[in-house]
Protein backbone atom coordinates (compact mmCIF):
# COMPACT_ATOMS: atom_id res chain seq x y z
CA UNK A 1 0.00 0.00 0.00
CA UNK A 2 1.62 3.25 -1.15
CA UNK A 3 0.99 6.87 -0.19
CA UNK A 4 -1.78 7.50 -2.76
CA UNK A 5 -3.71 4.45 -1.56
CA UNK A 6 -3.21 5.49 2.06
CA UNK A 7 -4.51 9.02 1.33
CA UNK A 8 -7.66 7.51 -0.22
CA UNK A 9 -8.23 5.42 2.90
CA UNK A 10 -7.65 8.42 5.16
CA UNK A 11 -10.23 10.46 3.30
CA UNK A 12 -12.80 7.65 3.44
CA UNK A 13 -12.30 6.64 7.06
CA UNK A 14 -9.66 8.56 9.01
CA UNK A 15 -10.21 6.58 12.24
CA UNK A 16 -9.27 3.20 10.80
CA UNK A 17 -6.61 4.46 8.39
CA UNK A 18 -3.71 3.78 10.74
CA UNK A 19 -4.97 0.28 11.51
CA UNK A 20 -5.34 -0.47 7.80
CA UNK A 21 -1.88 0.90 7.16
CA UNK A 22 -0.37 -1.35 9.82
CA UNK A 23 -2.29 -4.42 8.59
CA UNK A 24 -1.11 -3.98 5.02
CA UNK A 25 2.56 -3.48 5.72
CA UNK A 26 4.43 -6.33 4.11
CA UNK A 27 7.22 -6.70 6.63
CA UNK A 28 9.51 -9.71 6.69
CA UNK A 29 9.00 -11.98 9.71
CA UNK A 30 11.26 -11.11 12.60
CA UNK A 31 12.93 -13.89 14.51
CA UNK A 32 15.10 -13.46 17.54
CA UNK A 33 18.02 -15.76 18.30
CA UNK A 34 17.32 -18.40 20.91
CA UNK A 35 20.93 -19.31 21.54
CA UNK A 36 24.55 -18.43 20.99
CA UNK A 37 24.74 -21.05 18.23
CA UNK A 38 21.95 -19.38 16.27
CA UNK A 39 23.86 -16.11 16.30
CA UNK A 40 27.00 -17.94 15.21
CA UNK A 41 25.16 -19.08 12.08
CA UNK A 42 25.30 -15.43 10.96
CA UNK A 43 29.13 -15.71 10.73
CA UNK A 44 29.60 -13.56 13.83
CA UNK A 45 32.82 -13.98 15.79
CA UNK A 46 32.20 -16.02 18.99
CA UNK A 47 34.36 -13.66 21.07
CA UNK A 48 32.32 -10.64 19.98
CA UNK A 49 29.03 -12.36 20.81
CA UNK A 50 30.28 -13.42 24.23
CA UNK A 51 31.44 -9.85 24.90
CA UNK A 52 28.01 -8.50 23.96
CA UNK A 53 26.32 -11.16 26.11
CA UNK A 54 28.44 -10.07 29.08
CA UNK A 55 27.58 -6.39 28.62
CA UNK A 56 23.85 -6.74 27.85
CA UNK A 57 21.65 -7.76 30.82
CA UNK A 58 20.21 -11.27 30.49
CA UNK A 59 16.65 -9.90 30.34
CA UNK A 60 17.54 -8.43 26.93
CA UNK A 61 19.41 -11.39 25.45
CA UNK A 62 16.49 -12.05 23.09
CA UNK A 63 17.49 -8.81 21.34
CA UNK A 64 21.18 -9.64 20.88
CA UNK A 65 20.79 -9.56 17.09
CA UNK A 66 20.53 -5.77 17.37
CA UNK A 67 24.25 -5.74 18.22
CA UNK A 68 25.28 -8.00 15.34
CA UNK A 69 28.09 -6.51 13.25
CA UNK A 70 27.16 -8.86 10.39
CA UNK A 71 23.58 -7.51 10.25
CA UNK A 72 24.82 -3.93 10.59
CA UNK A 73 26.90 -4.43 7.44
CA UNK A 74 23.84 -4.74 5.19
CA UNK A 75 20.67 -2.79 4.53
CA UNK A 76 17.24 -4.11 5.49
CA UNK A 77 15.06 -5.79 2.86
CA UNK A 78 13.01 -3.61 0.52
CA UNK A 79 9.34 -3.17 1.36
CA UNK A 80 6.28 -2.56 -0.80
CA UNK A 81 6.70 1.20 -0.30
CA UNK A 82 10.29 2.33 0.03
CA UNK A 83 11.10 5.80 1.32
CA UNK A 84 11.54 8.69 -1.04
CA UNK A 85 11.87 12.44 -0.47
CA UNK A 86 9.52 14.84 -2.23
CA UNK A 87 10.77 18.38 -2.78
CA UNK A 88 8.56 21.49 -2.71
CA UNK A 89 10.74 23.34 -5.20
CA UNK A 90 13.98 22.88 -7.09
CA UNK A 91 17.08 21.46 -5.47
CA UNK A 92 19.18 23.84 -3.39
CA UNK A 93 22.28 25.30 -4.94
CA UNK A 94 25.63 23.89 -3.93
CA UNK A 95 26.66 25.29 -0.57
CA UNK A 96 29.93 26.26 1.01
CA UNK A 97 32.92 24.12 0.16
CA UNK A 98 35.04 23.43 3.22
CA UNK A 99 38.73 22.76 2.81
CA UNK A 100 39.72 19.50 4.47
CA UNK A 101 42.88 18.64 6.35
CA UNK A 102 44.77 15.50 5.31
CA UNK A 103 43.24 13.57 8.22
CA UNK A 104 39.71 14.75 7.29
CA UNK A 105 40.27 13.92 3.62
CA UNK A 106 41.53 10.41 4.48
CA UNK A 107 38.58 9.83 6.85
CA UNK A 108 36.09 10.97 4.19
CA UNK A 109 37.66 8.77 1.48
CA UNK A 110 37.65 5.76 3.83
CA UNK A 111 33.99 6.38 4.75
CA UNK A 112 32.92 6.74 1.12
CA UNK A 113 34.77 3.63 -0.07
CA UNK A 114 33.46 1.57 2.88
CA UNK A 115 29.82 2.60 2.37
CA UNK A 116 30.03 2.09 -1.41
CA UNK A 117 31.39 -1.42 -0.78
CA UNK A 118 28.39 -2.14 1.50
CA UNK A 119 25.96 -0.65 -1.09
CA UNK A 120 24.76 1.89 1.49
CA UNK A 121 25.55 4.68 -0.98
CA UNK A 122 26.33 4.76 -4.68
CA UNK A 123 27.71 7.32 -7.13
CA UNK A 124 25.29 10.11 -7.95
CA UNK A 125 24.94 12.63 -10.76
CA UNK A 126 22.89 15.04 -8.64
CA UNK A 127 23.41 18.74 -9.28
CA UNK A 128 23.46 19.49 -5.56
CA UNK A 129 25.66 18.49 -2.67
CA UNK A 130 25.72 18.77 1.10
CA UNK A 131 28.71 20.04 3.05
CA UNK A 132 30.56 17.50 5.20
CA UNK A 133 32.05 19.15 8.30
CA UNK A 134 34.08 17.10 10.79
CA UNK A 135 34.08 17.28 14.57
CA UNK A 136 36.78 16.00 16.87
CA UNK A 137 35.96 13.04 19.10
CA UNK A 138 37.28 12.79 22.66
CA UNK A 139 39.69 10.06 21.55
CA UNK A 140 41.19 12.32 18.85
CA UNK A 141 39.33 10.67 15.96
CA UNK A 142 36.98 12.49 13.64
CA UNK A 143 33.18 12.41 13.56
CA UNK A 144 31.81 12.87 10.04
CA UNK A 145 28.61 14.92 9.83
CA UNK A 146 26.55 15.66 6.71
CA UNK A 147 24.84 19.07 6.79
CA UNK A 148 21.40 18.61 5.21
CA UNK A 149 19.95 21.98 6.32
CA UNK A 150 19.53 23.37 2.78
CA UNK A 151 17.95 20.13 1.53
CA UNK A 152 15.61 20.08 4.54
CA UNK A 153 14.47 23.63 3.65
CA UNK A 154 13.05 22.46 0.29
CA UNK A 155 11.73 19.07 1.48
CA UNK A 156 7.96 18.65 1.41
CA UNK A 157 6.63 17.71 4.84
CA UNK A 158 4.24 14.77 4.51
CA UNK A 159 0.92 14.48 6.30
CA UNK A 160 1.28 10.75 6.82
CA UNK A 161 2.92 9.26 9.89
CA UNK A 162 6.43 7.85 9.57
CA UNK A 163 5.79 4.12 9.77
CA UNK A 164 8.26 1.48 9.23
Amino acid sequence: MCSSEIKDVQEDNPVSSLYLLLWNLELPPTSYPDSLEELLDEEEEPEEIETVMNVVPSAYHQYLDVFSKVKAERLPLNHACDHHIELERSLPQAGVIYSLSNQESDTLRAYISETIKKDFIWPSSSSTAAPVPFFKKKDGGLYLCVDYHKLNDVTSVGTLPNVG
